[in-house]
């Protein structure tokens, strides 16, 4: 009968041997980041799997597990944060890592219990990769035969394309369907001749090409493709939300992206106008990355005032075009912002922020005395470009501002009002965790 009740409770799942493999696994790890990679590359094993997610889900282990952030009374901030840290058991990750496979949702399930540890936004992403990359070869695994050699009859290089539409542009377009061992040129070659023809017919065939990310040069041959046909039903097959986000590189438009299923959260670079007309249908979105290359940048930030999910948003590259004190009734809690030379008053208002990372504001005591305040109110503050005339004037003032506190790192500034944090913010910078 084994002492350590994780073990006790996932034998009651899976049997005492195959708990105590499990644990036995785990302690030959000694850091985080191997431990996961290990615990990846293990084989399907469903039940172990659907074990694995019963813990993390039952509540009464949640102490047990490291899962109950809550703190001790009475005790000293910085011991508590060293208590904090110290309850999350590596058998812990080892369990979400395994169980994110049988439910990809149990990371963000969980996410806000850990997110007093400096090192979850991390490890939590990594978890999320390794179970899309386990679902995907699952897919793969189970699916049916596809061909084991090139079709004679397909281009095999984006030169040939034109070429190839001319003669075979009305012929049977199975012959550009993904085929095993493809080459990425040969694939290039096919969606762009897909892209070309834009008939249903070819939406569908494109659609067995779809995943969740793409190379560049795949992502820049969709986005060529996406005005030829319907944008809706384009976005609604080629585009899926994958467990971390929908990254879709740089686009002219997004038109057409509310089709897309379940979308919560998406990334993409405007190379144009910076239209966000599109999200005020997704309703859905909790996170959002938008960037703005070049004039006219982006055009406004009202599409996402109704977004009363979204709990994370950056805005970077050109935004002075846009009314940025819109964003002060939003509910995010993290905001990353240029402002692109703007006042910065509005972000006073904002009613739930936590972090803010911020660059491009103007230099004055106006900004110093927002930020100060910001941070007086309990909000962790960052700012990029420490050798600007705004940052500079910014840390001067904040240096001799009782109840504010600073460390730099990387070539940014962290300002908190607990100087217990000091040394949590350090290791974030340093990691390049900013938000």
């Amino acid at each position: 009968m084994t002492d350590d009740p994780i073990e006790a409770a996932l034998a009651r799942h899976v049997g005492p041997a195959t708990a105590a493999d499990f644990t036995a696994k785990v302690s030959r790890y000694v850091n985080y980041p191997n431990l996961i990679k290990g615990i990846a590359k293990m084989p399907a094993a469903p039940d172990l799997e659907a074990a694995a997610l019963a813990l993390i889900d039952d509540s009464s282990m949640a102490s047990t597990l490291g899962l109950d952030s809550s703190p001790v009374p009475g005790m000293d901030p910085t011991l508590a944060r060293l208590v904090a840290v110290l309850r999350v058991d590596t058998t812990t990750l080892a369990l979400l890592t395994l169980a994110a496979r049988a439910d990809i949702e149990v990371v963000d399930r969980v996410a806000g219990r850990l997110a007093h540890l400096d090192w979850s936004e991390t490890h939590l992403a990594t978890i999320r990769r390794s179970a899309a990359r386990h679902r995907a070869a699952g897919r793969s695994a189970t699916a049916a035969p596809a061909p084991q050699v090139a079709q004679p009859d397909a281009p095999q290089r984006i030169s040939e394309v034109k070429a190839w539409l001319s003669t075979h542009g009305d012929g049977d377009l199975g012959v550009l369907a993904p085929y095993e061992k493809q080459k990425a040129t040969a694939r290039l070659a096919a969606i762009r001749a897909l892209g070309q023809i834009a008939t249903p017919q070819a939406l569908e065939v494109l659609g067995q090409y779809a995943c969740e990310s793409y190379p560049d040069k795949v992502l820049d041959e969709l986005h060529k493709a996406w005005g030829r046909f319907d944008r809706r039903d384009f976005a609604a097959t080629m585009f899926r939300q994958a467990p971390w986000r929908l990254d879709l590189g740089f686009a002219s438009s997004i038109e057409g992206i509310g089709a897309v299923s379940g979308l919560t959260s998406l990334k993409v670079g405007f190379c144009g106008p910076a239209d966000l007309s599109p999200l005020a249908e997704c309703t859905g979105l909790t996170t959002l990355w938008a960037a703005a290359q070049a004039e006219p940048g982006l055009l406004s930030v009202a599409p996402l005032l109704g977004l009363t999910e979204l709990t994370e948003l950056h805005l970077n590259g050109t935004t002075h075009n846009a009314d940025l004190t819109q964003l002060a009734t939003l509910p995010v809690r993290r905001l990353e912002l240029n402002l692109d030379g703007e006042d910065c008053s509005f972000l006073m208002e904002l009613p739930r922020l936590e972090r803010l990372l911020l660059s491009g504001a103007v230099p004055g005591e106006t900004t110093n005395d927002v930020i100060v305040a910001l941070v007086r109110k309990g909000v962790q503050v960052v700012v990029s470009g420490n050798d600007t005339e705004w940052v500079t004037g910014l840390r001067e003032r904040a240096e001799w501002e009782a109840g504010v506190f600073l460390v730099a790192q990387r070539w940014r500034i962290g300002f908190v009002n607990d100087e217990s944090e000091l040394e949590l913010l350090e290791r974030r910078l340093f990691s390049n965790i900013l938000l």
